[in-house]
């Protein structure tokens, strides 16, 4: 998914590799850090695979800045993944699902660990919240933010769900 994240943010204009990094978490809203290496592993492999291109950029007191641009291929290949809804089966291998499914399973009370992933999911909210409302965030991050948001008030719901499902497990 990095790949395609840093192709979308090449695509509106090219970019160096910290400048990138940069942006690429502004756009996340802090999110998702990178470590630089992160950053200029991909773009090595992006170069490898033709999907962007790389000038050296001289300066004058500072050592040359090589600044990454999309490629027509590259271009192609966002298009392609963008344009197409993700497809294939609702993931049940998520690891609190498990969790819960397994304790119910060999009839263990999974009370408190539905607590304490509530008390997260609810932190983990507040957070989203707090990052929603900086006026500096590109429309893009706001809905990433609230999809993520809305996915956490999707999971608290279903933590309501197994506990009145399960309240007779002790």
């Amino acid at each position: 998914m990095l790949k395609f994240v840093l192709l979308g943010l090449l695509d509106a204009e090219p970019r160096y590799g910290y400048e990138l990094k940069a942006v690429f978490e502004q756009f996340l809203g802090g999110t998702w850090p990178l470590n630089i290496g992160q950053v200029y592993t991909a773009l090595s492999r992006l170069e490898r695979e033709g999907l962007v291109e790389c000038q050296v950029v001289p300066q004058d007191l500072l050592p040359d800045r090589k600044v990454y641009a999309l490629t027509d291929k590259g271009r192609e290949e966002l298009r392609s993944w963008a344009d197409h809804p993700d497809v294939g089966p609702v993931s049940l291998r998520d690891p609190f699902f498990l969790k819960i499914a397994v304790r119910a399973l060999t009839g263990e009370s999974p009370r408190d660990l539905i607590a304490r992933q509530r008390e997260e999911h609810l932190s983990a909210l507040a957070e989203l919240g707090r990052l929603q409302h900086d006026p500096n965030h590109h429309p893009a991050t706001g809905l990433l933010l609230e999809g993520a948001m809305l996915r956490l008030e999707a999971d608290l719901k279903w933590l309501d769900a197994c506990e009145e499902r399960l309240k007779d497990i002790q």
